[in-house]
């Protein structure tokens, strides 16, 4: 049976260092890059016009990056509950990866996720990446609760194992293994927004 991932890119927006990455690419048949946004919160969100813009700028980076190894950045825009079930029946998803949250939105969000995944079959990897130690466990050492000081949380630090090494930046070769057709029309149907297109004004 043929293995399609969908990597779902957040707030690791690199090639470098991305364990769900390299999930998402070991023994694939396909592999595609998709970052998902909300054009109603990206409208309705007290964000500052400069946090959008940096994004933004992130997500070209990204996808130029992907660019010279033969593959893109599949924006989509909506919300993941809703746009999930499309893209796994439309690119028959067998796995999903994606970079842990430990913040209590992320948790909520994740779950739910994770369960429309189960619905469809799909097999759910997700790595820590975005912080050097896991928050759950520091909070798990210190009776369930997090560190009220930073002296503490040295103690509970130095009880973990080191911080694993960084991992390197996926290869030409590791996508070659995984080449995913783009159709023609990739730019209209996955593109990087503008911040008028958000609906976000400039200065």
């Amino acid at each position: 049976m043929a293995v399609n991932s969908v990597h779902w890119f957040r707030k690791g927006l690199r090639l470098h260092d991305n364990p769900a990455l390299q999930e998402a690419l070991s023994g694939a048949d396909t592999v595609r890059c998709v970052y998902i946004l909300d054009p109603w919160f990206a409208g309705s969100a007290n964000v500052g016009i400069n946090r959008w813009r940096f994004l933004l700028e992130a997500l070209e980076d990204l996808d130029s990056s992907l660019k010279k190894l033969n593959s893109r950045l599949f924006v989509v825009r909506g919300q993941p509950t809703d746009v999930f079930p499309r893209l796994f029946k439309e690119w028959k998803v067998t796995r999903l990866t994606f970079e842990y949250d430990p913040e209590p939105y992320g948790k909520e969000r994740d779950g739910a996720i994770i369960k429309v995944a189960q619905e469809f079959g799909v097999e759910t990897i997700i790595r820590n990446s975005h912080t050097l130690y896991n928050l759950d466990r520091i909070i798990e050492m210190n009776n369930n609760s997090p560190p009220l000081t930073f002296k503490r949380f040295q103690t509970i630090v130095s009880r973990l194992e080191l911080p694993r090494r960084p991992l390197p930046v996926i290869t030409q070769q590791q996508m070659d293994r995984c080449r995913t057709q783009l159709a023609d029309n990739h730019d209209q149907l996955y593109s990087i927004p503008s911040l008028e297109e958000l609906g976000i004004n400039g200065f």
